[in-house]
This record gives structure tokens, sequence and C-alpha cells, in this order.
């Protein structure tokens, strides 16, 4: 009898659990290299399997670990940022933001923002084109490397989208596009590695500056972060359209480059077998694989791509190639993956014996891992074996006496096992405290005897008979008596806030969300209880993107907090 595949066999999750298992307490564990994308490329890739994997708190818990280390409670960074490189942790910041809600999440970014955009932005640029130098640490003047459109861009054009900020977000599109109309090649439908509008660099073509090579993992970076950036752009934008037939044209040239025999694409991406010690690459094999699926799951690009990415998937994926496998600790390897290098003057030197492939563990090198994760969230999930029909209609938490009484309902549970009741002191820690079996009723209720603290958050996990999970919003819960109105997550996200009052008195109140030109959007009736406080859930409809004003009132009383809604 062949086993079916569960969530917790997927690559995704078994290299995610591989990093939490051998490096610790946060991934700098692994690299040693602090504020910097070596980092963040493992905890993004962790973002996508925590989405997709919404009983996956260790993962959060992971990439708040690795951030909390330099980001105090104030939102103050303890690291110097001079370089695109040590910009990248940007995007695990605003990951967090949008997870939490703490406000020191967005500080950090904004701060990261503010080094490259507006008034206040000192970073240097090129005097041809205004585009940012990747280090600002006196070895790097006017080098513009592919690899940094990764390390910011994406990360200015999310801030933008999330923050609703025009001016980050025609960062990211201008110099996205000013890189690709400068390094891309026609013939070839490929883009090279790096420019140096001074040609005073040794690989600088003396009429365009360019260097001559198309390396594999450097492309890869500059294809990712295209589809990245393309998430966040709004359809409306005057450049969208060049975006996307930059991007159609590079998956032109994936496709024309990519291996028959494997799926995979080589070191030096152009040159095959006809260069001496060219080697079919891991790190950048597995961008080309997320770019070309996220392309053609946005539509993009045309489904003719699709097979593209799933060649190279399969030969990557598939333990008896050894591009994966398993190590000496039971978690898997990745294999056959270009070290960290810089530009080099000749194909040759691309391959030289100091620049062969590595594994890891083996070294210190955290590329293959980044871009494996990255490969995998796109071609594992969603998971679709058993879709979990959960849909929490409803979830509220109220006062009785010292303890707290909680009940849900969910329109369809039939093929949800149990309802774990899960409890957290700062929101973002939770831990179980009930279980309950699923009766098929849709209806649930459990009173939490052990509650203590000023502030309690709750969430229920549906878990499915197959194990796949779900996760209702947070309700929040104050023994203060101090009147307090509350909404989170604020940014919204999936139409749905989690509302909570305290400290008010009781009776019938109506909960309001008005869009800026005051009409109201919805409205809820919550009642107030004994204990003074509600917590509860809204549904929202499909809202457009802005800022809403929430209000909540009776006869006398009003409190209102402003939304955004992405």
């Amino acid at each position: 009898m062949v086993k079916s595949q569960t969530v917790n066999d997927t690559w995704s999750v078994r290299f995610s659990n591989a990093m939490i298992h051998r490096y610790s307490p946060t991934i700098n564990a692994l690299t040693s290299k602090g504020w910097e994308y070596s980092n963040t490329i493992i905890t993004h890739g962790m973002e996508k399997v925590y989405n997709n994997v919404t009983d996956s708190v260790k993962y959060l818990n992971y990439i708040k670990s690795y951030v909390d280390a330099y980001v105090n409670a104030s939102g103050v960074i303890s690291a110097t940022v001079n370089s695109l490189d040590r910009t990248h942790p940007g995007i695990s910041c605003l990951f967090l933001y949008e997870k939490t809600g703490l406000a020191k999440y967005q500080t950090a970014a904004t701060t990261l923002r503010n080094i490259y955009v507006g008034a206040s932005a000192t970073y240097p640029k090129t005097a041809t084109g205004n585009i940012f130098w990747h280090k600002n640490n006196g070895s790097y003047n006017d080098i513009i490397l592919i690899d940094g459109i990764y390390m910011l861009h994406p990360f200015l054009a999310k801030y933008g989208k999330m923050f609703s900020d025009n001016a980050a977000i025609d960062t990211a599109v201008n110099q996205t596009l000013f890189i690709y109309n400068q390094l891309y090649d026609n013939t070839k439908k490929l883009i090279k590695h790096a420019w140096n509008p001074t040609k005073t660099q040794a690989w600088a073509n003396a009429t365009t500056g360019n260097s001559s090579e198309v390396w594999s993992r450097g492309m890869g970076w500059y294809c990712m972060a295209l589809v990245d950036i393309l998430k966040s752009v709004p359809a409306s934008h005057p450049k969208r359209g060049q975006l996307l037939t930059a991007l159609t044209n590079l998956a032109t040239g994936i496709q024309n480059y990519q291996d028959p025999a494997t799926g995979l694409w080589y070191q030096v991406v152009d040159r095959g077998t006809g260069l001496a010690g060219n080697y079919l690459e891991t790190s950048g094999s597995a961008m080309f694989v997320y770019t070309i699926k996220t392309a053609v799951d946005s539509g993009w690009i045309s489904n003719s791509f699709l097979p593209v990415a799933q060649n190279g998937w399969n030969y990557l994926k598939n333990t008896a190639n050894l591009k994966i496998d398993v190590y000496s600790d039971g978690y898997p390897r990745i294999n056959d993956f270009a070290p960290a290098m810089s530009v080099q003057t000749s194909a040759a030197n691309y391959v030289q014996v100091s620049l062969q492939p590595v594994d890891c563990p083996g070294t210190a090198h955290p590329h293959g891992y980044g871009a494996i994760l990255m490969a995998a969230s796109v071609m594992e999930f969603p998971f679709s074996l058993v879709t979990l029909p959960v849909r929490f209609t409803s979830f509220s938490a109220r006062k009785s006496g010292t303890d707290v009484f909680l009940s849900w309902e969910n329109n369809d549970d039939t093929e949800v096992r149990t309802y774990e009741v899960q409890r957290s002191l700062n929101g973002t820690d939770f831990t179980d405290i009930a279980a309950i079996a699923s009766d098929r009723s849709g209806k649930y209720n459990v009173t939490d005897y052990t509650a203590s603290g000023n502030k309690l958050y709750y969430r229920i996990k549906a878990v499915s008979l197959n194990e796949r999970t779900t996760l209702s919003p947070v309700v929040f819960i104050s023994t203060s008596q101090m009147s307090s109105f509350q909404a989170l997550p604020n940014p919204v996200l999936n139409q749905q806030l989690s509302i909570s009052a305290t400290g008010l008195p009781k009776g019938e109140y109506v909960v309001k969300m008005f869009n800026p030109a005051g009409i109201i959007q919805v409205s809820k009736k919550i009642v107030v209880g004994n204990e003074n406080q509600f917590a509860g859930t809204m549904e929202l409809p499909d809202l457009p993107k802005g800022v809403y004003i929430l209000m909540m009132e009776s006869p006398g009383i009003r409190k209102s907090q402003t939304v955004l809604v992405q």
C-alpha cells in the first residue's frame, strides 16, 4: 500500500524543520552574518511555509527570534545598514507586522525605507540612471549587481502596497526596469550579472560597463524579484506592462536554456557543456522554478511555461539525483549549489576550482536552502489532498468571574477532527489549553478556568482528519477597567477583523465601518456584558484598499479607530 503524502512530508516543511533543528537560537548560528540577506533568505522562505501550514507557529517564532535579536521594543535596528544586502531583513519585518500587528516592526521597516526613499534618503546612486550602489562600504562604488534588485526592491514594493506609499513602489519599479534595460540580452533573452557605469572594474565592458556572463543564481535573484514586485504593483501602474514584458522575455530565455535531460540550468546559463567545469547548479535552478510557477499561477505568462517549472522541480526533489538527500542528522541536505561569489571577469572564472559547487550542511553557505524553500513553497502548495472547509463564522470571548468563556461557530466542520483552544499573553506565543472533538454541530464553547494576566489572547486551531489545520482570528480580552476599543489585524487580512472592547458600560453597541466618503460599509450589533468587555470577530465585504474608520457607539458613548484595508 502506497502511503499518501501529508503536509509534514513536503520538502517545504522538512527543510524548515531542519533549520530549526540545526541552527539555534536563530538562523544566524549557520551564517554568522548578523542583520543580512544570508539569514533572511531563509526566514523569507520559511514565511511561505508558515502561510501554508497554519499550525506551524514555531516558524513564526523562529523568524521573530531572529528579527528581535536586532530590533528592540521601539523598532530601533541595532545594525549598520550600508548595503542592499543588509536591507533584505526588512521583508521579514513586514511579515511580522502583518502577523502580529506590533508597531515596532513597522517602525523598523520605515527606517529601512527612509534610507532609500524620501527627503532624508542618503544612500548613494549612480550618476547615470540614479541606481543604488550594491554596497556603500568604500569598495563597491558604482557597482550594480542584479542580486541587489532582490535584496531591496521587493521590500520597497511590498512596503508601498502595505502603507499606500507610491514613492516606494515607483522606486522599486523604476530601478528594476532600468537594470533590465541595461543588462538584458535580447538575442538570448537572458540578463547579465552586473553593471559598472564608470567602467573602472576589470569585468566591465569598455563601451557599456556591463559584465559579460549570465550567472545562474544572479539571474535567479532578479527573476524572483520581478515576480515578487509584481505582486505589489497595482494594475493601474503606468509601468506594470513593462514589468510583464520583461518577465515574459526572461521566462522565454529560461525555457530556451533549460537542460533537456534534467530540467535544470547550468552555473553559467548559456554556456552549457561547452564550458569546461560548468555544472548544473541547484540554487539558480530552484529560483527559476519559483519564478515560472509563480508567473503561471498569477496569469502573467502562458500556461505553456508550466512544464518548465515542473520538470525542474521533479529533478530537484528526486533524492536519487542527489540534489537533495538526507544528512546524518536525519534531516534533508541541499547539494550542488554555487558558493557566495561576486562578479567574475570571464565564464571560466565562474567555474574555477575555488567556486565549484558546495553542499549544506557541509558549508556555511545558506543560498541553496533559501532557493529550495522558495521553489517548494509554490510547487507543493496549496496542499490539496483534502481541502479543509473551515470558515470560522464567529469567535468571541467574555469574562465570567475569574474565568473566560469562549464560543465559536464554523459553518462546515464535517472534515474537522478536533478543535484546539490556544491562549497567549502577548498575541504571538500560543499554548494549548483545551481540545474538543468535533461533533459536526458547528457550534462549540469552552471555559478557561486558569485564566490569569491583564491581557489575554485566544485563538482556535481546527485540525482536519488528515492533519491539515486552520487557525481562527485572534480575540483579545483584558481584565483592566480602562476603557478601550481595538481592532486587529491592522492592516486587515482575509476580510476579517477581531474586535475587542474593555471598560465599557454594560449594554448594546453598534460597530460600523465607514469609507473615506463617510458611507457605512458594514455594521454589527454587539453586547457588552456584566464584565464590561467584549471580544469577537467581524466579517467584512470585499472592500477597495484604503483607510477606513471603525466606530463603536451607543447613546452617549463613541469609540473609533482607523483601519487600513490593503
